[in-house]
């Protein structure tokens, strides 16, 4: 059971929902604050213009709306309707889950002004797995309106589940005052945002891991790496990314060079780059997971006279936006190292090994295609202007700008997939190499490094010319798993290694000595 307060929600705790099965519910304290917050909003609107509870919305703005009983219950319901077009893809149940356990925590918060009982019937909407279809397109950075009036439908019975399931809590209707502040969020955003960003965070470091055996395999200068390095360093983040690659890949054996390719000499410069936007991703996410920044936002204490409303652009996710765009930059960038790193590992000049880690020298091609595979897949993470680029006027220009936060975190699901697959082709090629090498596990003190290197061993072991779609499927697994729940690809694989292949190759020995 997870308790939503509306102060504090661990992001793996949304993941936790997304995924299924957990059941959740609104701590007392959060039920408070969400009853005063409709007494303050319920004491504001009969003394001040109210933005969508005695007014129109986005254009509409200016034109009082009827207050009579009828009129406002009628209005609500519109206001539902009339926002609840989407279009393109069914999103997928955990991307669902996710966005309503973050719009309850927001509303938990108790800014916005809602009948808590919209929030028991949140609830218990998730707790049944009784989930609204939600489509792809709909919002633009400034609200996932479509989305969250779809939801709204869904609780009152209007619309179906998306697997057909009843609605344990139905809302018979839904009044004005209930309306805009249920759709005043960007919950789907900062859900999928949120999701994307545990995987990107378990991927980027086991990429620190993996480039660490790359790092061993081409018998790289641990120096970049050094104490000294990491104190003259410009950010805490390459300082950390140093020492932990020192530590990775201590007792790693002698360097093959007094200087290093960029690919290797640069890697705490790569590492705590992405690290820094990745930090600065997760501070955003899990500010905006407990923010209550519905417009108008709701404030104040009927009991002391300080209620009010303001009314603000807080809904903008533009700082979001930029964040998302920050590591996307930051992960394309640090494409460029990882190819080629593949490609020294290819290169007998590097390993002393095969050519393209071949299990003979006599044309063989070995890993020669998975380089075009990784240079396809970053090419998709460098695709396209940043998301923040972008803007429009909409509403009649009433709404003159949009942060286009969906888009850019759209993006993230193809980059995930595609920097997946760059680190589980760097960890085929790593593994290979130091197999070829005859290096073992127990050679290296770090944990991480041997479990890293354990795992990468258990990958399929033939050097012959082979399919090798199966070696992407396996370590692409692996690399989205955390390190500390790595479990080895094939049991025995590691016994596999092909006899041939260790006759072919020349002696690393020399190459070390």
């Amino acid at each position: 059971m997870i308790e939503i307060d509306g102060k504090t929600l661990d992001l793996n705790h949304i993941a936790a929902v997304a995924r299924g099965g957990v059941q959740i519910a609104i701590a007392p304290s959060a039920r408070v604050r969400m009853q005063e917050s409709q007494r303050a909003a319920a004491a504001t609107a009969s003394a001040r213009p109210f933005y969508g509870r005695s007014t129109g919305v986005g254009a509409n703005r200016s034109i009082p709306l009827d207050q009579t009983a009828e009129s406002t219950k009628n209005h609500g319901l519109n206001l539902l309707r009339s926002h609840a077009v989407d279009a393109g893809r069914t999103l997928e149940p955990e991307v669902v889950r996710a966005m309503l356990v973050v719009r309850l925590s927001q509303l938990a918060a108790g800014y916005s002004g809602i009948d808590p009982g919209v929030a028991d019937a949140l609830v218990a909407m998730i707790n049944a797995d009784s989930l609204p279809e939600v489509r792809e397109f709909g919002g633009i950075g400034t609200g996932d309106l479509p989305a969250l009036a779809g939801t709204a439908l869904t609780l009152m019975g209007e619309r179906k589940t998306a697997n057909c399931s009843e609605i344990p809590s139905l809302i018979e209707s839904w009044a004005v005052e209930n309306a805009l502040p249920f759709l005043s969020s960007n919950a789907l955003t900062i859900g999928q945002a949120t999701l994307a960003y545990l995987k990107l965070a378990t991927v980027f470091e086991n990429l620190r891991s993996v480039s660490a055996l790359s790092f061993v395999a081409l018998s790289g200068n641990p120096e970049a790496f050094s104490e000294e390095v990491g104190r003259a360093a410009d950010s805490v983040e390459i300082t950390e990314a140093a020492r932990s690659l020192r530590a990775l890949v201590e007792g790693h054996g002698r360097p093959a060079r007094i200087q290093d390719p960029y690919c290797l000499r640069t890697l705490p410069l790569v590492i705590g780059s992405v690290s820094e936007d990745l930090n600065a991703l997760k501070a955003t996410l899990e500010h905006l997971v407990v923010a209550g920044q519905e417009n108008p936002l709701v404030y104040g204490s009927v009991a002391d006279g300080t209620n009010d409303v303001a009314h603000h652009g807080l809904f903008e996710m533009t700082i979001l936006t930029k964040r998302v765009d920050a590591v996307q930059l930051a992960l394309g960038a640090a494409c460029a190292t990882v190819i080629r790193r593949i490609s020294l590992l290819c290169d007998p000049e590097y390993t002393n090994l095969n050519r393209f880690l071949a299990g003979d020298d006599k044309g063989q091609s070995g890993v020669m295609m998975l380089e075009f595979v990784a240079a396809a897949a970053a090419a998709t993470i460098r695709a396209g202007a940043p998301a923040s680029q972008q803007t429009i006027a909409v509403s009649l220009g009433a709404e003159d700008d949009a942060s286009f936060a969906p888009v850019a975190t759209s993006r993230l699901e193809s980059t995930i997939r595609a920097m997946t697959t760059l680190v589980a082709i760097e960890f085929i090629c790593s593994s290979r190499a130091l197999r070829l090498q005859d290096r073992s596990p127990e050679e290296f003190t770090n944990p991480t490094f041997r479990k890293m290197l354990e795992a990468g061993f258990s990958l399929p072991a033939a050097f012959q010319d082979r399919d090798l779609r199966p070696d992407i499927d396996a370590a692409s697994r692996l690399v989205l798993s955390p390190v500390k729940h790595l479990v080895p690809a094939h049991s025995a694989a590691t016994t596999a290694v092909s006899v041939s292949a260790h006759q072919n190759r020349p002696s690393v020995a020399r190459f070390l000595s």
